[in-house]
């Protein structure tokens, strides 16, 4: 009887690799062990295991609660003792996200949350719940560094925590997102591509948003790779570098690293800020990474290292550095004159980025001269901020600048810009002003896509011009949007603003528009340029919050006549 031939034996793998591996075991043996202390120990892991489901009766309202959110959300009845006072909490509903936040074997309702949950009340968790229950105070954005049960097993979460009394029960909402994108909102400086993973140790649970994917080439249903599989991908000469990183991270030290991977048959220059995951007490128990794709700037290094080369063997090192400096600073960031006029209308720009935190909003404007004669006016906002407000905002921008050149009319180029918010497979809305001047008749046509009013300003008065307001880009593919038309009389003046100059937590937005008139009106005699510099300082509170972005256009003399034909 033939047998077959044995399996050649595999090859061992480098020293790098089995010290890195070596590294990350022991760091996962000291955060379980750690993570059970937390819990209470193998007494509480028992408990929480095989507690029996108390018999409950879910109000009928409980389920549609909970399944109405997004985030992972729990509705929690109370438990009392024979005084009366509240000991423990019950869950009486849970949608899905929650399930799969905190999995366990028993599907079912009527768990106690201190026994399933054993850190529930050294966290302040219960206390806060009950202080909600007891004086009907909502508790709003209050970050929890959770280790949870799943399972038995220890699972660490950074939450934030939005609880509200209804019907005497507390409904508890679990955002595990909120805090990843404050990483990424306080880490981006400039536009690129981006992605975050998040690493926990113990369990080797794995958690990459969308733009990691695209950086290593993988599918969005495949795996993500484990810091081991990671450091597989790296060219043998970056190794070292890695382990030298992570054993600085597993100290408690953030590090920021570039490193090469050889990814799909090509090497890929990568930036990883590499983060601890930690509690207040005890060892590191998970590895988060704002990773950035810089191998066009890695590029664009060799390419001007070249250049200067080539400048100094000529002798026109200076001119060389110079003009690179200056292309480079134009591809980075948009950039419109003090004050241009074109076709007999002069436009100013007033943006102001955030103050309070270093981030990349989805704010954005575009004056465009076409060659027809006509000239496009355009201002919107992605919603949100970071790598999935930035692609918006780049990809609105980038194609109305395309799409502007077919000479359609501004609701087909609104239309447009909508599949374009749809089309692009991201979770994310925006608004927007399409607005196109045209010289031969004096007259501004403008479409409305869930944003704030245009103001007139018109011989020293200002009013809005709120007509036809259409649904924001991205909701629904299939979209139809109606025009709104100004002629535009000599010394007129409009502005277009995005939110973060009007809009405050404190305040409904009519009062932020309301400001926004009666400062206009008390510049309205000054130039474009001053007329909106003056009104975002004095608008914008100190720091302010968000990024405004205001565009002022007026019609001085007489316009050049254009082209008379499209809408």
């Amino acid at each position: 009887m033939a047998h077959a031939a044995p399996e050649p034996p595999q090859a061992p793998d480098p020293p790098e690799l089995t010290a890195i591996d070596a590294l990350l075991a022991r760091q996962a043996g000291q955060a379980l062990r750690h993570s059970f202390q937390l819990l209470g120990g193998d007494a509480a892991r028992a408990a929480a295991v095989s507690a029996p489901e108390l018999p409950v009766d879910p109000p009928d309202w409980a389920q549609a609660v909970a399944d109405a959110a997004a985030e992972p959300t729990v509705v929690f009845g109370p438990l009392t003792d024979p005084a009366g006072r509240i000991v423990d909490f019950v869950d009486v509903a849970a949608n899905t996200a929650a399930r799969v936040l905190a999995p366990r074997s028993a599907p079912g309702l009527g768990q106690r949350l201190t026994v399933t949950q054993p850190t529930a009340v050294a966290s302040g968790l219960f206390p806060a719940m009950r202080q909600v229950l007891v004086s009907g105070e909502p508790l709003t954005g209050r970050d929890w560094d959770a280790t949870l049960m799943a399972d038995g097993a220890p699972l660490h979460r950074r939450l934030r925590i939005t609880a509200t009394r209804y019907r005497g029960h507390v409904v508890v909402t679990f955002d595990d997102t909120a805090r990843r994108h404050e990483l990424i909102s306080d880490r981006v400086q400039e536009q690129g591509l981006i992605g975050w993973g998040e690493w926990e140790l113990a369990s080797g649970h794995c958690d990459w948003s969308p733009g990691l994917y695209v950086i290593f080439d993988r599918g969005p249903g495949s795996a993500p790779l484990t810091l081991g599989e990671l450091s597989r991908c790296l060219v043998p000469q970056d190794r070292t570098a890695f382990r030298v990183a992570l054993e600085h991270v597993m100290s408690g030290l953030p590090v920021e690293q570039d490193l090469r991977l050889r990814l799909t048959g090509h090497v890929r220059h990568l930036r990883f800020a590499l983060e601890p995951q930690r509690g207040v007490r005890g060892p590191v128990w998970g590895v988060q990474a704002l990773v950035r794709d810089v191998s066009k700037s890695y590029l664009r290094r060799v390419q001007l290292n070249a250049a200067v080369d080539a400048a100094e063997r000529s002798g026109q090192q200076a001119d060389a550095e110079a003009r690179v400096a200056a292309r480079l600073r134009e591809a980075v960031l948009p950039s419109h004159p003090p004050e241009i006029t074109v076709q007999g209308v002069t436009s100013a720009v007033a943006y102001r980025p955030a103050e309070t935190r270093p981030s990349i909003g989805g704010d954005w404007y575009n004056v465009q001269p076409l060659p027809d004669g006509r000239v496009l006016y355009a201002l919107g906002d992605a919603a949100g901020h970071g790598l999935d407000a930035v692609a918006r905002m780049a990809s609105l921008r980038g194609g109305l600048a395309g799409l502007a050149h077919t000479g359609r009319p501004v609701e087909e180029l609104t239309a447009w810009l909508n599949l374009i918010t749809c089309d692009e497979g991201m979770d994310g809305t925006a608004t927007a002003i399409v607005s196109r001047y045209h010289p031969d008749r004096e007259l501004l046509r403008w479409v409305r896509a869930g944003h704030l009013p245009p103001v007139l300003l018109r011989d020293g008065r200002a009013h809005l011009l709120d007509e036809h307001r259409g649904l924001m880009l991205g909701v629904l593919p299939d979209v139809t949007y109606t025009a709104s038309e100004l002629a535009l009389r000599e010394g007129d003046t409009v502005l277009m603003c995005t939110d973060g100059l009007v809009e405050r937590r404190d305040q409904d937005i009519s009062e932020g528009l309301a400001a926004l008139l009666s400062a206009a009106e008390r510049y309205a005699e000054l130039s474009p340029q001053q007329l909106v510099d003056r009104v975002s300082a004095e608008l914008l509170p100190v720091p302010h919050e968000d990024d405004s972005c205001l565009l002022a256009l007026r019609r001085g003399h007489a316009a050049v006549t254009g082209h008379a034909g499209g809408d």
